[in-house]
């Protein structure tokens, strides 16, 4: 009877409630209780499958959503550096430099920034370095669990 963790969720009155999760010998008789199947070595083997691809699913980087109850994602690090050309990103911080503390609205309304923009989306050495950052990004061991607002 291994514990394999503590889930926390608020009641309608606001109150914390502290839920202990079953090991998965618990959980394949709940499901066997539960199911029309009434054989738990059956149970076990499908509740040894899912779990066996979602955990396949979880090392590849995809994401798994069960709609109505919660999603769980693995998290990725952030890529670093930049994701443009040095040319671009030269020309990029002069302009900044340049209207630095003018607010945002400068850089909505003007023209040139808006061409700057534009040419780092049609520059290859641009569009090769946004490339390598997204394949510079590496899945960490951690996994985010959001809670579906049904839940």
């Amino acid at each position: 009877m291994g514990v394999l963790g503590k889930l926390a969720r608020k009641n309608s009155l606001g109150n914390v409630k502290t839920f202990n999760m079953l090991g998965i010998q618990q959980i394949t008789q709940e499901t066997n209780q539960k199911s029309k199947i009434n054989n738990l070595e059956t149970t076990k083997k499908v509740l040894n499958g899912f779990l066996a691809v979602a955990k396949q699913k979880l090392l590849s980087g995809e994401s798994i959503n069960f709609k109505g109850y919660f999603t769980l994602k693995r998290l990725t690090t952030k890529p670093t550096g930049s994701k443009n050309c040095a040319k671009h990103e030269k020309s990029l911080n002069e302009f900044k430099q340049a209207n630095k503390g003018k607010g945002i609205a400068i850089f909505a309304k003007s023209a040139k920034f808006k061409g700057l923009v534009q040419e780092t989306r049609n520059c290859k050495d641009c569009q090769s370095k946004k490339q390598q950052l997204i394949k510079s990004t590496k899945p960490t061991n951690r996994i985010s669990l959001k809670v579906s607002k049904e839940f």
